[in-house]
């Protein structure tokens, strides 16, 4: 499994870190402490983490020197800056670095959360690739894993967070015994929820057992949000090949909710040229118009391409082709000193191959996407974030009772959740959480003065699923409950 060091000249803070996190959900089952950077590079030899969060100013050596010494010998190591420091010059530092991140202390637990999911994710999928890199026929011939002249791949995508490989392994060679001459060799897992790989090979028993194996385990592992896909038949020197169409089928679940496992996908071996040169057209319009300044039409175009991308059937290479030609769009927005550490993590879950299998729908796909582009755009029209926190403004007037918090803003924005938390505090005066509650009572007295609604009611249309918690909220804001507030309203009506 997995390792995580956290270095911090305070006790305290590593701590803190350390007792707040639930690890073992993500897999991280050990965990160093060192006080500064000298006892960091000793440790990394002997420990060999993945992931090291590490504080920038402490005592003999800083975050920064001992991430360049330790990037020397520990290259494939993931580096997460944390600082109580904003200054431009050490975002810079960290960029030229390589570091994955850079957290502002308190290191808020939802950001980690978020962001240790991305990196592991990349981590797996690293592992996949390097493995598939090295496959050679040959050498899998003498180990007896490709007897036989064809095989096909089997992929499954699970929403458990728990490590579950073994047991659909052990599913699927039960399956696979069934048939004359064909057995499963289990490759990896290679996504962060659970996307498990497996090669089969065969005589004679061709597609349909790997299709009948992958419905047997759909039924078997009783988890409704599981999916499976299948590859078609190639020639045991194409494993490779077999491995990137199964997941490619796989990411069509996006397109398909109701059905549990996909064995074609006809739209992946179309001819897309003509599709790919619209989407190229259309993106340079856009170029032009940034290169005209004209970004008031940009959200619209952008808006468009993304829905035709997304929503409508198009191949799985050519909607992972247009998101890339997208965020490189995105790049060439102005931006202002110090945005780019932003943009790092803004763009982190959409830098590996396979994050389509991280959501469950196209729309899903698409928001995030139009959210980044608000990002950008708001950069855009006012550097000091003034367009974005209006629209933020204006999407809590609209939807009060709903299920509103930081985290769901700040992923619907395309935001991290501190510097959301920051930005609203600087522009309005008010944290973000006490603006929404503000919103919500001052919605609850219109309700208590207009409509004869239950205090039950009336807390349930401005977001509370408690009214005895709405009731000591309205309390604490008017200086009265909910009742004796609608009781002075009718007196003073006479």
């Amino acid at each position: 499994m997995y390792k995580v060091m956290i270095v911090d000249d305070e006790k305290f803070i590593r701590k803190s870190i350390r007792n707040r996190m639930d690890w073992k959900k993500f897999g991280i089952t050990q965990i160093e402490e060192a006080g500064n950077g000298e006892e960091a590079l000793l440790l990394l030899d002997t420990f060999c983490p993945q992931i090291v969060l590490v504080d920038i100013r402490m005592p003999k050596m800083d975050g920064l020197a001992f991430i360049t010494e330790a990037k020397k010998s520990h290259p494939e190591i993931n580096y997460i800056i944390m600082s109580a420091y904003s200054d431009f010059s050490y975002a810079k530092t960290a960029i030229v670095l390589g570091v994955e991140a850079y957290l502002l202390k308190p290191v808020n637990k939802d950001e980690l959360e978020a962001l240790l999911n991305k990196l592991l994710h990349r981590i797996n999928e690293e592992k996949l690739n390097r493995m598939l890199r090295s496959v050679k026929v040959d050498e899998l011939e003498q180990v007896g894993i490709l007897q036989y002249r064809y095989c096909l791949v089997l992929s499954f995508y699970s929403l458990r967070e728990e490590e579950q490989g073994m047991r659909i392994s052990a599913i699927v060679q039960n399956q696979m015994a069934q048939f004359e001459n064909c057995f499963a060799y289990y490759l990896r897992d290679c996504s962060r929820s659970g996307c498990y790989v497996f090669l089969i090979n065969m005589k004679e028993a061709g597609r349909e057992a790997g299709r009948r194996c992958g419905e047997a385990i759909l039924e078997i592992m009783e988890e409704p949000l599981m999916r499976a896909a299948v590859s078609q038949v190639f020639e045991r020197e194409a494993c490779r090949k077999a491995v990137t169409q199964s997941l490619s089928f796989l990411k069509r679940k996006l397109f398909c909710p109701q059905k549990r496992m996909i064995a074609n996908s006809p739209w992946e071996n179309s001819d897309c040229t003509d599709k790919r040169r619209k989407m190229r057209d259309e993106l340079e319009q856009v170029y032009d118009l940034i290169r005209k300044d004209r970004f008031d039409c940009v959200a619209d175009e952008l808006f468009g391409i993304i829905e035709w991308l997304i929503l409508e059937i198009n191949p799985i290479t050519l909607i992972e082709e247009g998101i890339e030609e997208i965020l490189v769009l995105l790049c060439h927005f102005p931006r202002s000193p110090g945005d780019d550490m932003d943009i790092n993590i803004l763009f982190h879950d959409f830098k590996s191959m396979d994050y389509l299998l991280l959501y469950e729908t196209a729309e899903e796909v698409s928001e995030r996407l139009k959210g980044l582009v608000r990002c950008q755009l708001a950069a855009v029209k006012n550097r000091e974030g003034t367009d974005v926190i209006a629209s933020i403004k204006e999407h809590i007037e609209r939807n009060y009772g709903d299920a509103l918090n930081v985290a769901e803003l700040a992923k619907k924005y395309g935001l991290n959740v501190s510097y959301l938390s920051t930005l609203f505090k600087e522009k309005t005066g008010i944290n973000l959480t006490a603006y929404i509650e503000g919103i919500r009572m001052e919605k609850a007295k219109r309700f208590l003065k207009e409509r004869e609604w239950t205090v039950t009611e009336v807390a349930l249309h401005t977001g509370y699923s408690n009214s005895n918690y709405f009731s000591r909220v309205f309390k604490k804001y008017t200086g009265v409950t909910p009742g004796e507030f609608r009781e002075l309203e009718r007196k003073k009506q006479g």
